[in-house]
């Protein structure tokens, strides 16, 4: 009987383990609008993407429906690959605890997270 709750133990304990390492997986960039001016009539907006993660991600992706802009953006941050979707940093990683920002004028965007990759040493 003794074997058996230690084997009970055990696996309760892995579980609650692993459980643990699942919740401390990294969300995805985090995505931050503010408004910084007024050009052309249009509202400029100055858009964060923060990695909130301990690892680097890689080849960050994001989805912009309908992303337009009177002025000119700095594709080192952000370019269309395809669609509505967007490369991120020129496909450079965004090290853990770190920001990249971009400006445009227009609509506020739905920019949602579409794809990243974690690199953890």
């Amino acid at each position: 009987m003794a074997t058996f709750t230690k084997v009970v133990c055990l696996v309760l304990c892995l579980a609650l383990m692993c459980g643990g390492i699942e919740s401390a997986i990294c969300n995805p960039i985090n995505i931050s609008q503010a408004k910084s001016g007024v050009t052309q009539g249009q509202q400029v907006w100055n858009a964060t993407l923060t990695n909130p993660c301990a690892c680097t991600l890689l080849q960050v992706k994001l989805n912009i429906p309908n992303f337009d802009s009177v002025t000119k953006i700095n594709t080192a941050i952000i370019s269309k690959d395809h669609d509505d979707i967007y490369d991120v940093n020129g496909g450079l990683p965004i090290y853990a605890q770190t920001s990249v920002f971009f400006t445009y004028a227009g609509q506020i965007l739905d920019i949602t997270s579409n794809n990243q990759f974690e690199a953890c040493s």
